[in-house]
């Protein structure tokens, strides 16, 4: 592995398992102190153990990111511990798939709260720590290909989210490259992945959460003033649509 991240300060929420276990991991390769964010202690530190036993840096939050409370104090623990955050990885997500007439209301409320409101609220933290350090840094929402289209129909609160966390992501990146900022806000989409979130089964025929964290680690490598926008993932046995 290179050091292409030496120096590099990189927060992940959802660290715990599936992608966020394996970005958190793969950008410590790379040379990145992994500040990780779930709610279950047990996956942080299983986590947290595998990268500093591999000679990485690893520090860990377990709570809920839609607490605006333990959000604001992660982003407090970063700034006084290391001075600065140069990569974000909104990855804490769920998926309450249903048809509308059979979801509870509940549920939709909790979904976007989490893949939306959560979000906006670390990307808020985040600009505002790296303008402080010279106005730099990379932004990554983990969407999804359900952020571009909802195949056949259903699972709305799901889809809804992820659309709009596309919207978010979009305008953010509007705001911050037309006032000449050099953060830089990008969209990973992946299809189907092997995680829990999906099923407890192993598919060979759906993406591995260690693809998808190459592809985020591709955009936390790209060259200053250089923006990898919107990614959408898929394996070949996958339909896109």
């Amino acid at each position: 592995m290179d050091n292409s991240l030496q120096g590099k300060v990189a927060l992940v929420t959802g660290a715990g398992r599936g992608i966020g276990r394996a970005t958190s991991i793969m950008l410590a390769e790379h040379g990145a102190t992994a500040i990780m964010a779930s709610r279950t202690r047990s996956d942080l530190e299983s986590a947290a153990s595998e990268i500093t036993n591999a000679g990485g840096t690893a520090v860990w939050f377990d709570g809920d990111v839609t607490d605006q409370k333990f959000v604001d104090y992660i982003f407090e623990e970063t700034k006084e511990r290391f001075g600065r955050l140069d990569i974000l990885v909104n990855n804490a997500g769920m998926a309450p798939f249903g048809k509308i007439e059979d979801l509870p209301l509940e549920r939709f409320r909790a979904c976007l709260e989490l893949n939306v409101v959560a979000a906006f609220h670390c990307m808020q933290l985040a600009v505002r720590l790296m303008k402080e350090n010279g106005d730099v840094g990379k932004i990554i929402n983990i969407g999804s290909v359900r952020s571009h289209w909802t195949e056949a129909g259903g699972d709305g609160a799901y889809n809804a989210s992820k659309y709009g966390l596309r919207g978010l992501t979009e305008t953010v990146a509007r705001q911050l490259h037309g006032s000449g900022s050099n953060i830089a806000v990008s969209l990973i989409c992946p299809g189907g992945v092997a995680t829990t979130l999906v099923s407890n089964t192993p598919n060979p025929n759906m993406l591995k959460p260690e693809q998808v964290a190459e592809a985020i680690l591709y955009a936390a490598t790209a060259p200053p003033g250089v923006n990898i926008y919107d990614v959408t993932l898929f394996i070949t046995q996958q339909r896109p649509w």
